[in-house]
């Protein structure tokens, strides 16, 4: 019994008192928040999330300067000159899954700054590489930090009122427009006079700063109320209460069931552990724990691929490849377009030498990202989420497929409108993507869909950057303009609309209510958590 007291004793607080759940009138996070509305505590949290998300943006935006540098100092072919950026998002594909089981598993705090300082001190090394290979591993590996950027939009989102979640998620897709520009900026300030390894070092500060400045960063409270934890929850959301001098709800904080339950599940089967002694420590303990992380990836895999959310998980899955394919595809033909255009190329000291006039018209090109933004923001709380998503890829389709029919004259222009839509569409895939899953899922769900972005982001040099250099740009132009007219049809098959909807907790995302939808399986335990 003594043992058994003791692995109760190691339960939440509030999940083991949960007598007291019947009395008085309870409230929701979601229903805190809009209460509360957005103010000063969610302000300083956008800014702190934003500038991660600019950080983030700096480093993606890099890849389109790095590769034909290296290829001017090295004399690398256009096939490893791809790869250095390729490498990148294969990186940013692995850490998507390890990033989002992290956050889902202790806290997006913890995945937070993890993810922040793997990717600095890698992105710093990447500088100073010697070679060729070494330069592609830790590119590689700075790639895999850059992959719990989902991480910082799940904390965000579950902070904000769902009245203001479009808008709001969206000013915090304007930080990466933000980065984009000042990379472009730093790149026509230095790259031509001090060289990529200036570029690359000075690109990855903005993560250090962020690292200095953790500490002030809160826990998301839907995180919390799922995880067991309703008493911190409450004092969270009582601290954002004050910040905004608005009152919460009256009453106090509902548990989460399915936490509850797992708790109760986890603690019962510990007790029957040890009132069997040793039995069963052997033999199939050894093989759980070989084959442990397996199962976790197959357990936060199952409520994806099944009930309601299994066609919304597919068609996403589609969708993030054909936009990634798209916004980098376009991002590095902004570049290498410019790049072989008069008066740029490389110099017979072997440094990359590009034109005021390509500068300018790079620089241009990364400012349609606001336009963009902006016309989402307009859009997408009034109109919803689906039928802005597809027209935004109807545009991007016709933008792309136009450079086939005026080559030189008007690319400028048409790289404008198809990186203005494609910034558009990445800002309603981040607000509708994480309001289709649950919270114990959340970024696990947004960190898969993520991870197939960067499988279309890793498919991009080699159609944007391989095939010009190879004299074929016509080729890549139209296979993106296909692709995405196949991700216009994919959003309008979309079968939720999430527009004004409060988050899931327990259940799956529903068109009507939070409680509908297929629950959960319990939680997984805390040695299944560890990576």
């Amino acid at each position: 019994m003594a043992d058994q007291q003791r692995l109760l004793d190691g339960m939440p607080q509030d999940v083991e008192q949960g007598g007291d759940a019947d009395e008085g009138p309870t409230y929701t996070v979601g229903e805190a928040l809009d209460c509360i509305g957005f103010g000063r505590f969610q302000g300083m949290v956008l800014f702190y999330c934003g500038c991660a998300w600019a950080a983030d943006a700096v480093e993606m935006m890099l890849l389109s300067f790095l590769g034909p540098a290296v290829r001017c100092e090295w004399g690398i072919s256009p096939s490893a000159e791809s790869l250095i950026t390729s490498i990148v998002f294969c990186g940013t594909m692995l850490g998507a899954y390890g990033w989002g089981v992290l956050g889902d598993a202790k806290g997006r705090r913890v995945g937070f700054a993890a993810t922040a300082a793997f990717t600095f001190a890698f992105g710093i090394l990447s500088a100073a590489s010697p070679n060729y290979l070494s330069l592609v591993v830790l590119r590689g590996l700075m790639g895999v930090g850059l992959g719990g950027a989902p991480v910082a939009f799940a904390l965000f989102l579950e902070l904000v009122p769902s009245s203001k979640r479009g808008v709001l998620m969206v000013a915090l897709q304007s930080f990466w427009t933000v980065g984009s520009m000042l990379e472009a900026a730093l790149a026509w300030a230095i790259l031509t006079d001090w060289g990529w390894r200036w570029l690359v070092a000075i690109s990855s500060l903005p993560l250090l700063a962020l690292l200095l400045l953790y500490p002030f960063l809160p826990e998301s409270p839907y995180w919390l109320v799922a995880s067991g934890r309703t008493a911190d929850a409450q004092a969270l959301l009582q601290r954002i209460a004050h910040a905004n001098g608005r009152p919460l709800p009256p009453g106090r904080l509902a548990p989460s069931a399915a936490a509850a339950a797992a708790a109760k599940a986890q603690a019962d089967s510990k007790a029957l552990e040890v009132e069997g002694g040793t039995q069963g420590s052997t033999g199939t303990g050894k093989g759980m724990k070989i084959w442990g992380p397996l199962s976790q990836l197959a357990t936060a895999f199952r409520p994806l691929l099944s009930g309601d959310l299994r066609r919304t998980t597919l068609l996403l899955l589609l969708i993030w490849f054909v936009n990634a394919l798209c916004y980098y595809g376009l991002v590095l033909l902004t570049t290498s377009l410019h790049s072989h255009g008069g008066g740029s190329g490389c110099s017979t000291g072997g440094r990359l030498v590009l034109s005021s006039a390509d500068l300018r018209d790079i620089f241009v090109a990364s400012t349609a990202e606001l336009p963009g933004l902006l016309l989402a923001a307009a859009v997408m709380d009034g109109l919803g989420r689906k039928w802005p998503l597809a027209a935004s890829q109807l545009v991007i389709a016709a933008a792309t497929g136009s450079l086939l029919l005026a080559p030189g004259r008007w690319d400028t222009a048409l790289l404008f409108i198809g990186r203005a839509c494609s910034m558009g569409s990445y800002a309603i895939l981040y607000v509708y993507t994480p309001e289709v899953f649950p919270t114990r899922v959340r970024t696990f769900g947004l960190g898969v869909n993520n991870a197939m972005s960067r499988i279309g982001a890793l498919v991009s040099p080699f159609l944007a950057v391989d095939l010009v250099e190879r004299g074929s740009p016509g080729i890549a132009e139209g296979t993106l303009a296909l692709a995405c007219l196949a991700a216009a049809v994919a959003c309008a098959f979309l079968p939720l609309e999430t527009s004004g909807k409060e988050l899931a907790v327990d259940g799956a995302a529903n068109e009507n209510s939070q409680e509908d939808g297929e629950m959960l399986p319990p939680a997984p335990s805390e040695s299944e958590h560890r990576l």
